[in-house]
């Protein structure tokens, strides 16, 4: 017989610095996790050998789109405005995410503001996509469903 399974984005939630992240933008994208590289990188021999480097590059860029109104895109305001004033390790700020259906997610104890969002106006809500960037991403793993 089939398995069949099931997703809602319900069963998403995202904290910032401790603070459940609202106000997230329509979309698939909402919140992307990028890896900083490749899990390693694969070389062969003139003689036909092999090598696999594996990467100890555990960074990641966290892409999260949120709405103008958002309380989520004040506290990221709050928190550039911090980390411009501080410029030291003190201005992190710890991030997670998770799908409790199937335990897809991460976490970092120490992300910073790479990307503001662009500030746009006009005839529709423009979305307001912040960038964070961690060098210790935790990626979860995921159920079997």
């Amino acid at each position: 017989m089939a398995n069949s399974t099931a997703y809602s984005f319900i069963n998403v939630s995202a904290t910032l610095d401790g603070q459940t992240v609202q106000g997230l933008w329509d979309g698939d994208d909402a919140i992307v996790v990028t890896q900083g590289a490749d899990a390693g990188t694969g070389l062969v021999g003139a003689d036909g050998s092999g090598i696999f480097s594996i990467s100890a590059d555990k960074s990641a860029q966290i892409s999260v789109k949120v709405q103008h109104t958002s309380p989520t895109h004040r506290l990221l305001m709050q928190k550039h405005k911090r980390q411009q004033a501080l410029g030291s390790v003190a201005a992190a700020f710890p991030f997670s995410f998770i799908d409790t259906g199937s335990n897809e997610g991460g976490s970092s104890d120490r992300v910073f503001i790479m990307t503001k969002p662009t500030d746009s106006k006009g005839k529709n809500a423009v979305v307001r996509e912040w960038v964070l960037w961690t060098a210790d991403w935790n990626a979860e793993i995921p159920n079997n469903g």
